[in-house]
């Protein structure tokens, strides 16, 4: 083979590995089961549904203590259980308890329908900001971090998951039933902006990709398999029409992000089993992950104490009763701390142990 052949071939190979990167958070298998691939289990249950082949009340309870609150524990096993998380945030962990008295607050003065309203709208967007941070550790991983991308990848991410909400509720005859009346003169016309907005954040956004590949910048392939994998989910689920939608669609959109998340902290709490020092250091933290079947069981008896009271309070008790909306108040209590203290303790940029422990570099 001549030199010219040799060199030729080189750059060749070279301009192929920059063509494409993919640099995964656990490894291919892991992100590709966990992270993107688990929306399988949002469509499957929409299918059930849709089919009539399972329940509403069964397909929710099941789903509430079998798969969300253990999520809910996942994120009390690395702060309330860590001794170490206690020493460092302790402010953040005992203040975050009031939000047990947000919701009861609420209803004894009368604003019950705007807190439930509020608790949705934050339930919502905690989905969101779910998917938009695992699509920023995918962006860190593969050096994906251009100013222009980091604008179109949040602009076309949030406008892409807000249109079909608006447009669920706007439709929606039980859904407006939760939103305050002097709201829904404003749906249709936030629902038309919000879908040109997605249409040209969408343009603007495919334009960049292009634009990517013709320059040689590399295609960040596991961004684009997430979001592939959310934003066609949310639509379809969010745009069918089906019996008791408000609270069917719960449990189809959130068990995709209960899945991602649960795998998630699994693989951060390795550090904790990595730890010479780990019982000493973390605690009760450090037992939870020390084997799987320490975090499945605790879990589960945590879905119990948690979800059965709330989806009887859901389900079985009458809703319009002063004492039911009270005990509802204050069971989003739960919710409301998990989305609190996720929004503080995945900052991967400000946290170096963080990025430690999920091998950012």
């Amino acid at each position: 083979m001549s030199a010219t052949t040799q060199t030729g071939t080189t750059l060749g190979a070279a301009t192929a590995s920059r063509a494409v990167s993919l640099r995964w958070i656990i490894g291919a298998r892991d992100d590709l089961v966990w992270f993107i691939g688990s929306v399988a289990a949002s469509y499957a249950l929409f299918a059930l549904y849709v089919a009539r082949l399972v329940p509403l009340v069964p397909m929710v309870v099941a789903w509430a203590v079998l798969v969300d609150a253990p999520h809910v524990f996942a994120t009390f096993s690395r702060t309330y259980f860590d001794r170490e998380e206690r020493r460092a945030r302790g402010r953040l962990l005992w203040w975050s308890l009031l939000f047990f008295a947000v919701g009861p607050a609420a209803v004894l003065a009368g604003q019950g329908l705007v807190f439930f309203f509020l608790a949705a709208l934050w339930a919502y967007y905690h989905l969101v900001k779910q998917h938009y941070g695992f699509m920023v550790l995918y962006k860190k991983k593969n050096d994906d971090l251009a100013a222009t991308d980091n604008f179109l990848d949040r602009a076309f991410l949030l406008l892409a998951f807000t249109y079909p909400f608006v447009a669920f509720v706007a439709r929606d005859q039980e859904a407006l039933k939760r939103v305050p009346a002097v709201l829904h003169a404003s749906l249709g016309v936030l629902e038309s902006v919000l879908l040109a907005g997605v249409v040209v954040a969408g343009v603007a956004w495919l334009v960049r990709q292009v634009q990517r590949a013709w320059t040689g910048l590399a295609l960040d392939v596991p961004k684009y398999l997430l979001l592939a994998a959310a934003i066609p989910m949310h639509w379809v689920v969010l745009l069918t029409p089906m019996p008791q939608k408000p609270i069917a669609i719960v449990a189809m959109l959130t068990i995709y992000h209960n899945l991602q998340y649960q795998r998630l902290v699994w693989f951060h709490n390795r550090k904790y089993t990595r730890d010479a020092r780990g019982r000493e250091r973390h605690g009760a933290a450090e037992f939870i992950s020390r084997r799987l079947p320490h975090y499945v069981v605790l879990g589960l008896v945590f879905g119990v104490w948690y979800q059965v009271p709330r989806q009887y309070v859901n389900h079985a008790a009458d809703p319009e009763a002063f004492v039911t909306q009270l005990a509802s108040g204050f069971l989003w209590g739960y919710a409301f701390v998990h989305y609190y203290l996720d929004s503080k303790i995945w900052r991967v940029r400000r946290d170096p142990t963080l990025g430690k422990a999920l091998q950012m570099s």
